[in-house]
């Protein structure tokens, strides 16, 4: 004898697990977003730890804080400059040649070898 009934889904129930998790899926993603966006506050608030750590450093070494240019003006070079040795970046640092010089002792902040460190994006100084 056969039985009456069939074995599987009706396309009824297919559709209610389908919602289902659709439903579920929809109050997942608010909680994700939520912890993206205090993955990226955190990750700010230690970048600006680090840049003020750098300072820190730098007048520890130097005796006096960070220049916010160099001593000829803004062309050659800016307060991001002499802190990239206390930020990990010592190679970028070693590049740049002539901070507070002028056009008679080197290049400018983005003219010859300094151009590869002024375009160089230091993920230290960036806020996602």
């Amino acid at each position: 004898m056969r039985s009456r009934f069939r074995v599987g889904f009706t396309l009824i129930e297919l559709l209610v697990v389908i919602a289902i998790i659709a439903i579920l899926i929809g109050l997942l993603l608010p909680a994700v977003q939520k912890v993206r966006e205090a993955a990226n506050r955190m990750k700010c608030s230690n970048n600006m730890k680090q840049i003020a750590l750098a300072n820190m450093n730098y007048e520890s070494a130097n005796g006096t804080f960070v220049p916010g240019v160099g001593k000829t003006g803004c062309c050659w070079g800016t307060w991001m400059v002499p802190i990239l040795a206390y930020m990990e970046q010592d190679n970028m640092f070693r590049i740049y040649q002539n901070f507070g010089g002028n056009d008679s002792t080197g290049p400018r902040y983005n003219g010859g070898v300094n151009t590869q460190v002024a375009y160089t994006k230091v993920t230290s100084f960036l806020c996602p």
